[in-house]
Order: structure tokens, then C-alpha cells, then sequence
């Protein structure tokens, strides 16, 4: 059987997710709506996907993803949510011109290439010569170009925040470039507290699974509840109401603010 998914496919795919995390039940009428299709489009799609394994529905019944679905759905929206997020945070693309691109570029950037922009990302916001002020001349530099007096204001200032920097590092303290700040797991923060992700630690399932929940670095998260034993950590994050597994929530570093 061929399991290679069209552009298409992956759409619905994505579309059935997303419809998932707000509903219990996902109707074919709900897809249609969502991706602005007809009705007999629709079932005529979820055969295809029916086929390869990937949903399962029957006439007039709700559509279920398979677990080889989710995965394949998961992995759509891992795409899309990076590549929307580095468009829109780190390019300062107008939020919806980044929506509709990441719509686009999502079906032909591979995994690999994915990953990169993640650690791209990080790198960026956490490194000593990066940060949130460098995103943000970025983008004064996109409006207004930088006039060479400019240029040398921003250099003897840059340098004297490294020196700054580097002494603090060689004291042992974890300061970011814009200000010194104290760096927690996710699991330290009491619950109501609010905290700015700063990076994701470990590799692999778990840090898949914190990326697919958009529990990347730059968002906010808010604790609400921790159960006795550590397990699990309720957060909010974006409009969401998630679950973390103690596992999940140690891999987690913010600031609290």
C-alpha cells in the first residue's frame, strides 16, 4: 500500500486534530466547514485516507484518526506551529500573512529541516549575542534600514553587554541578555504563577510531544494545578488546558514573570 500522503491529505489530517482538541466528536459537516469544501468531497478524501490506514469512519458516523493517523496529523501540526511561530516571532510576519505561508511551506519542509529551525530558535533567544533585542532590531531594521551611527551606538552598547554577560557567566549565574533573571523548571513554579519558556530540555519522544502541544521557547505558561505526587502538572498555555507527565514537565525551563 502506499503510504505517501498528498498536500491534501495532510490538510485533513491537521484539520481533524484541531477539530479533535475542540470537539468530542468530529463530524464530516465539521470538516467540510472547517476547510471550506463540500460534503461528498469530504467523504470521498476520508476513503482515501480510510485506505491507507490513517481514519477510520463510517457512513453518517463521527471520524476517529487511527494511531497511525494521530502520529502523521501530530506531525502536520509539529510542522506547521514551527514554522508559523518562526515566520511570526522571529521575521515579524503580520500573524495571518504567517498563518496562510505556513499553510504552504508546511507539505515541503522535512523533518530535518524542522528540527533545525527549533534549535535555530533557541539559539537565538538564548544565546549571549542573540535574544529578544536582536529579534527586535531585526525588525526596526526590516522598517527603518540602519544608518551607520546607528550601526557603531549599537556596537559599543553590544559590547558592553557581553562584558557584563561574560563576567556573570563566569560567576555562575544564568542571566539573559536583556536582564538577569532566574531560571526555573516548570515543575518549581506554584500554581497561578506565570512563566516565559526559555528552553526545552532532552531529545526524542518527550520533546516531540512537548513541541507538538506548542510548549515551545518564547510562549507563556501558567500553572494550575499540581497534583500531590508531581504527576500530573495542569498548565495553561495559549487558550489551552493541558496535562504534563512529571517526566514532561522536568524537560521544561522558564522565567518566571
Amino acid at each position: 500500500m502506499d503510504k505517501r500522503l498528498t498536500a491534501t491529505m495532510e490538510d485533513y489530517l491537521e484539520a481533524i486534530l484541531a477539530l479533535k482538541k475542540k470537539k468530542k466528536v468530529v463530524r464530516v459537516k465539521d470538516i467540510a466547514h472547517t476547510l471550506g469544501v463540500r460534503l461528498p468531497t469530504v467523504t470521498s478524501m476520508l476513503q482515501s485516507l480510510g485506505e491507507k490506514g490513517l481514519v477510520e469512519h463510517e457512513r453518517y458516523e463521527h471520524v476517529e484518526l487511527t494511531p497511525e493517523g494521530m502520529e502523521a496529523a501530530e506531525e502536520v501540526y509539529r510542522r506547521h506551529k514551527i514554522l508559523k511561530d518562526f515566520l511570526e516571532k522571529v521575521l515579524g510576519i503580520d500573524s495571518l500573512k504567517a498563518e496562510e505561508d505556513a499553510c504552504r511551506m508546511e507539505h515541503a519542509v522535512s523533518n530535518e529541516t524542522v528540527d533545525r529551525l527549533v534549535k535555530f530558535i533557541e539559539f537565538i533567544l538564548l544565546c549571549p549575542r542573540g535574544g529578544k533585542e536582536w529579534i527586535e532590531l531585526f525588525h526596526q531594521f526590516c522598517q527603518e534600514g540602519l544608518p551607520r551611527t546607528k550601526c557603531i551606538t549599537h556596537i559599543k552598547d553590544f559590547i558592553k553587554t557581553l562584558e557584563k554577560k561574560a563576567k556573570a557567566i563566569e560567576e555562575g549565574q544564568e542571566v539573559l541578555l536583556r536582564k538577569e533573571v532566574k531560571t526555573l523548571k516548570l515543575e518549581e513554579l506554584s500554581p497561578g504563577k506565570k512563566g516565559k519558556i526559555t528552553k526545552i530540555k532532552g531529545k526524542g519522544g518527550i520533546q516531540r510531544r512537548l513541541l507538538d502541544m506548542g510548549v515551545v521557547p518564547g510562549e507563556v505558561i501558567e500553572i494550575e494545578r499540581v497534583a500531590p505526587l508531581g504527576d500530573p502538572v495542569k498548565i495553561k498555555i495559549k487558550g489551552y488546558h493541558l496535562s504534563l507527565r512529571k517526566e514532561e514537565a522536568e524537560k521544561v525551563y522558564v522565567e518566571e514573570i
